[in-house]
């Protein structure tokens, strides 16, 4: 590689023997480039320092090793196929490192299909990621409460407790916060729940569609998937793209699809969305992983699609990757409607549910602010009470009461979201008691005509439930105010209402439009896009991955500055080559009587070691922009990004999400009243003015 250093040139293009105007521009263009040497120095050590784990044998997914010259090669592992990673002895800084680097990314292709076929059981690959999902709450005392301190020290909050804004929220206007249950309030432990989502779905697998019982023998890995992704059901293939719809990684199975087969498959002129870039969408054969209950379905689809690639049974061979994915939904479909994991969770929420120490302190706060606070979520009313129990108290078992209702003035079960922001459906009252439904008049409850079927305790309307504003039976809101928090004050059961729409729930919070609501849930589009667009409530994303990711972002912060400065090496590369085209093609090189002038020679060496330059350039960026992605996840990389591209799913919570955090009780730490204020946008000429501020300004990791 020809490096120009400040004050000295290349020993092969030393004191060239130039002339003329042309040679001199050109010297000092190869001089304005002297800056690269010391770069190299300086990124040797993030080049050395970044290491993958190898894959093991059997069905799981690899993770290849990159060697120390930052060439990342990923590959597929089974039991009759290994690929050894690439290695290299040249150091960080030198040509041949950036040679074997390039060498190794064009190896690393996998075929689509193993020739012979393999019944060796899939065994667990060695995790790389340490978490990448659910993470329990932080515990109490680390940080003082928003309540605990009148003047607390000016002080940041950390990073992974912070409440991130996209969109001006000020919580004066908020009347009435609502929050899902699951995997918002309730923080699962995915390696045991998602576990056994897995094993209940082999089961029914097995016992139902008469799949084989090797299934019984695969493992699941509950980092491995993350939320984002996309799958092809038509051809078995699991995506990741970019804001613009753009496929950056794709899978088949466990195989990493090599990129010419990947551009022309999804991002193809033939691809019906604009500028090349593909649709996805359900119609179109494609499924979301959009919550953390999706990961253990979409890792067991890509399972089967290995199996299926491998021959090992006749039933997987006659059947299609959309067949199969049919048959998978509605196993897990029947695992839900069957109680099978409910049941576990039951006899044992500890096992499956995190505990937190602030969810109490947090939902006091919002009501003695003077807000509503509802609960709305698609678990029915049994399996909500234990959870809520779980969470608020600790009881389990024959211990549950309905103490933990006092905590929210409307709790609505059985949502349906996302089609409980777009049809009306049938309202019922839910006895907290014995989870017995009664029929409701818009909420308002129905007086059977033969008293002598009612109970005592529903013959006569609870003074603390929902009541119609104005007098008798005129029409008008169904209005039920905030109550104080404490012993009593609301009477178990009367505020629990199963089905209905957000018009009914509307009424009963007392709010007249949907801006006054704030909803905080974890799914992306049942309880994000679709609240957002469809009624327009306030909402926030919790998105438990931003722990880790937060951590890995801050930990990257010279890699990320390294990647800024390589693209803009390689920008005034292109420009100084495109210039040195320029010239030499107007100086046809030729002097007097047809002999080569000597400027012409000068102008086609610089041409050549500035190509050359360029190609390793590129072939370094490209290394290290794959290292600084298996920082995050060793398969999918950072989740909010897709190569130099913000992700879908981080282009979904910019448009959908008024704010997003990384655990709801991260508003304990924040006032109930505060005004969230948004980011300044930027267009590109300004990102430029701020890159060109300082080192730091506008990097990768900033959004």
């Amino acid at each position: 590689m020809v490096v120009w250093t400040r004050g000295h040139a290349p020993a092969n293009l030393r004191a060239p023997a130039m002339s003329g105007q042309l040679s001199g521009r050109v010297w000092r263009q190869a001089r304005r480039l002297a800056h690269l040497q010391s770069f190299w120095s300086a990124s040797a050590s993030l080049f050395s320092s970044v290491s993958f784990l190898e894959s093991r044998r059997g069905l799981s997914p690899a993770v290849a090793r990159n060697s120390t010259n930052g060439a990342a090669a990923s590959s597929s592992s089974t039991s009759n196929r290994k690929v050894s990673p690439a290695r290299s002895a040249a150091s960080p800084g030198s040509s041949a490192s950036v040679q074997s680097a390039t060498s190794a990314a064009a190896t690393s292709e996998v075929t689509a299909t193993p020739t012979s076929a393999s019944r060796e059981p899939p065994q667990r690959h060695i995790s790389a990621t340490k978490g990448y999902g659910s993470h329990p709450p932080p515990p109490r005392g680390i940080l003082p409460l928003w309540t605990d301190d009148p003047i607390p020290p000016l002080q940041r909050l950390p990073v992974q407790r912070r409440v991130f804004c996209n969109r001006a929220l000020n919580m004066k206007q908020i009347k009435a916060i609502g929050y899902d249950m699951d995997y918002t309030l309730a923080q699962y432990k995915p390696d045991t729940f998602e576990g056994l989502a897995h094993k209940e779905t082999v089961s029914k697998l097995i016992e139902v569609f008469r799949y084989p019982e090797e299934l019984r023998r695969l493992d699941f890995q509950w980092d491995y998937m993350t939320k984002g992704l996309i799958i092809d059901k038509e051809r078995g293939n699991m995506l990741k793209v970019d804001r613009h719809n753009y496929v950056k990684v794709a899978y088949h199975g466990f195989k990493e699809l090599p990129a010419d087969v990947r551009k022309a498959v999804y991002n193809g002129h033939h691809s019906s969305g604009a500028a090349g870039a593909g649709v996805f969408d359900e119609a179109g054969g494609y499924a979301m992983v959009d919550t953390l209950f999706s990961l253990a379905e979409a890792y067991l689809f890509m399972q089967l699609v290995e199996l299926k690639d491998h021959d090992c049974h006749d039933i997987l061979r006659r059947k299609s990757c959309k067949d199969l994915y049919r048959d998978l939904r509605t196993a897990v479909d029947m695992c839900h409607r069957d109680g099978s994991l409910k049941r576990a969770v039951a006899a044992n929420p500890e096992k499956f549910i995190h505990r937190d120490e602030h969810l109490v302190h947090m939902l006091k706060t919002h009501r003695a602010s003077g807000r509503s606070v509802f609960l709305a979520t698609n678990s029915l009313f049994d399996y909500t009470n234990v959870v809520m129990n779980f969470l608020i108290s600790g009881k389990t078992g024959a211990q549950k009461t309905s103490e933990w209702l006092q905590y929210f003035d409307v709790v609505m079960v059985g949502c349906a979201k996302p089609s409980f922001f777009q049809h009306r459906a049938p309202l019922f009252s839910v006895d907290a008691n014995t989870g017995m439904l009664k029929n409701t008049d818009n909420g308002a409850p129905i007086i059977p005509i033969d008293e002598q079927d009612m109970s005592e305790e529903s013959a006569a309307v609870p003074s603390s439930a929902p009541t119609r504003a104005g007098s008798g039976g005129s029409s008008g809101s169904i209005t039920s105010p905030p109550t104080a928090v404490g012993e009593g004050s609301v009477r178990c059961g009367s505020n629990v209402f199963q089905g209905g729409w957000y018009m009914d729930l509307h009424k009963m919070l007392g709010v007249t439009e949907g801006s006054q609501v704030l909803y905080v849930g974890d799914h992306i589009y049942g309880d994000i896009v679709k609240s957002k667009k469809d009624i327009g409530w306030r909402t926030m994303l919790v998105v438990p991955e931003l722990e880790l990711e937060l951590e890995k972002l801050g930990r990257s912060m010279k890699m990320q500055e390294e990647l800024r400065q390589l693209r803009h090496l390689r920008d005034e590369y292109d420009d100084r080559i495109q210039r040195l085209r320029w010239s030499i093609r107007s100086n046809k090189g030729m002097g007097e009587g047809g002999v080569e002038d000597q400027t012409y020679r000068d102008s086609l060496q610089l041409l050549e070691a500035a190509e050359t330059d360029r190609a390793q350039l590129k072939a370094r960026h490209s290394a290290l922009l794959r290292n600084h992605h298996r920082q995050f996840h060793p398969v999918w990389g950072q989740l909010m990004r897709t190569g130099h591209q913000n992700s879908r799913f981080a282009h979904q919570i910019e448009r959908y999400a008024c704010l997003y955090t990384s655990h709801v009780n991260n508003l304990a730490f924040v006032s109930p009243e505060k005004s969230f204020m948004g980011r300044m946008d930027l267009m590109a000429h300004e990102w430029e003015d701020a890159e060109a501020a300082g080192p730091g300004a506008g990097t990768l990791g900033e959004r």
